[in-house]
């Protein structure tokens, strides 16, 4: 059994605390940095939620290396470059995944 409330349930009391009742009090850079350390948390936060979906389109984008290079990302990325995987729907449909995710994690929707 887990303690509660968990990593990602503590970061966002954190954040809201942050940004509801210490950063209106704040001005200049104190409240800068405040707002950016909210932020922070906040991606942080992302990156966990996103985390499992992230990491298997990654090994779904991976898993197109034949080269069995040291460095697998340099190994797909000559790949790319050679023209290997010239519309191969899987890796691009991988790839999509990996930089939509990358966007939701990094600069989500106001909404």
């Amino acid at each position: 059994m887990h303690d509660e409330p968990h990593g990602r349930a503590l970061l966002d009391v954190a954040r809201k605390a942050l940004l509801d009742e210490v950063a209106p009090g704040l001005a200049g850079r104190q409240r800068f940095v405040a707002l950016m350390v909210a932020n922070a948390i906040g991606i942080a936060m992302r990156e966990m939620e996103n985390e499992g979906a992230r990491d298997a389109a990654w090994a779904r984008a991976l898993a197109t290396i034949t080269d069995g290079g040291s460095d697998p990302v340099a190994s797909l990325a000559r790949a790319i470059r050679a023209g290997a995987h010239d519309a191969d729907p899987e890796l691009y449909g991988a790839l999509v995944e990996t930089a939509a995710i990358a966007a939701r994690t990094w600069k989500p929707d106001p909404a």
